[in-house]
């Protein structure tokens, strides 16, 4: 039983990195042009946090959006809360 658990951590574990490293590659190639200086431009963090921020509360809004409709599921079927 303890190394099914481990495993499911270890699967969660490598879902999140996988969506980290796609939201960064995505939030890079949308807001990182310019390669002729070694240095990340504001204009260039700004962009990349506001992706960054996007995308966790959109996340969030979809996690509460989906224990929203759970709930309701479990309501609708009689379940108690």
């Amino acid at each position: 039983m303890l190394g099914f658990i481990m495993d499911q951590n270890i699967q969660t574990f490598r879902d999140f990195l996988t969506q980290y490293n796609l939201v960064a590659e995505n939030c890079f190639t949308a807001c990182v042009n310019e390669f002729g200086s070694r240095t990340v431009n504001e204009k260039e963090e700004k962009c990349a946090s506001n992706c960054l921020d996007k995308y966790l509360k959109m996340t969030q809004r979809v996690s509460q959006r989906f224990q929203e409709h759970q709930m309701l599921n479990s309501q609708a079927n009689g379940a108690p809360m």
